[in-house]
């Protein structure tokens, strides 16, 4: 585990060093000595807990592919992770308008949105890291499958076709056909259920990496950076993989229908600045942007 987890700390200080040598010799010469200022002044944003917001989407060839169909909030305390899910159906206001939470990010309202899932958990929230489908999909791949095990039978609304519950060893277009099906009566709720039960597996699966393994997800990542974006810099990757590798135990907080926190419906909402169209919502049952019950259940949860 130690050798893989130096190789790590190896490869990012080469792509860094790399990029500082293109710097010293190309005409931004004088911004080098910003950033390498900005690399030893600037503590490692873990202390002893951490939040990071995680945007899943679907990508390019898929219609609405730009909107963050999974956003969960990954917060890191000590030795245990939660995962917090944010339904995608959440309606939240802004100058006015009416959005879904979910399609913020293609509105380039990347600041709203962390202010509003910080809001909504009652948690500080600043960085964040944007993935679609493609590089979920080579992960998995690159990792020869990944080992799950389904709660629920997963079916496809058109065909019909059934992924029983159970055990199962997935390749990247079978967790593609999990983590989208919505084809429940808690709907996305679900879903987000079934997304987590990835996490987890991807999670363990991460910690036993060898290194051939390891270089595998390096140039997935490497021959995808047009497929995951980030304000993540260099000193924080190190530190956030560093405390992937400590994490013992996870947790999801999941306020699902059952709860009784939501009212749920169809509203008018904007899918751009300007347009409106009617479309199914979820708000919070004391109205849009009131939290502080949700924010509540989560502080218990925490720090129980």
């Amino acid at each position: 585990m130690k050798t893989v987890y130096y190789i790590i700390i190896f490869v990012l200080i080469a792509i860094i060093f790399a990029q500082i040598f293109y710097l010293l010799n190309s005409s931004k010469k004088i911004l080098i000595y910003k950033e390498i200022n900005n690399f030893f002044e600037e503590k490692f944003f873990y202390d002893d807990s951490k939040s990071i917001l995680f945007l899943g989407k679907m990508g390019q060839g898929y219609e609405g592919g730009e909107n963050t169909d999974s956003i969960f909030l990954l917060h890191i305390r000590k030795n245990k992770a939660y995962i917090i899910h944010i339904p995608r159906d959440l309606i939240v206001k802004i100058d006015g308008g009416f959005y879904k939470i979910n399609s913020l990010y293609s509105l380039n309202k990347i600041d709203f949105l962390l202010k509003e899932i910080s809001n909504f958990t009652g948690l500080k929230v600043e960085n964040y890291i944007v993935f679609d489908m493609f590089v979920l999909k080579k992960t998995i791949d690159a990792l020869g499958g990944l080992e799950v095990e389904l709660k629920y039978p997963v079916t496809d609304a058109i065909t019909g076709y059934t992924l029983p519950s159970g055990k199962h060893k997935l390749n990247g277009e079978w967790v593609e056909f999990v983590v989208r099906s919505r084809y429940y009566p808690q709907g996305d709720f679900t879903r987000m259920e079934n997304q987590f039960i990835i996490i987890k597996s991807l999670k363990e699966r991460l910690k036993k990496l060898s290194t051939a393994e390891l270089l595998n997800i390096i140039n997935v990542f490497i021959s995808s950076k047009n497929h995951f974006q980030t304000n993540l810099n260099y000193p924080q990757l190190i530190s956030f993989i560093k405390y992937i590798y400590k994490i013992k135990e996870i947790e999801e907080i999941n306020f699902d229908l059952s709860s009784n926190l939501w009212q749920d419906g169809f509203y008018f909402i904007n899918i751009d600045n300007s347009f409106k169209v009617e479309a199914y919502g979820l708000l919070p049952k004391n109205g849009t942007g009131e939290y502080s019950i949700f924010r509540k259940e989560i502080k218990k949860r925490i720090f129980k």
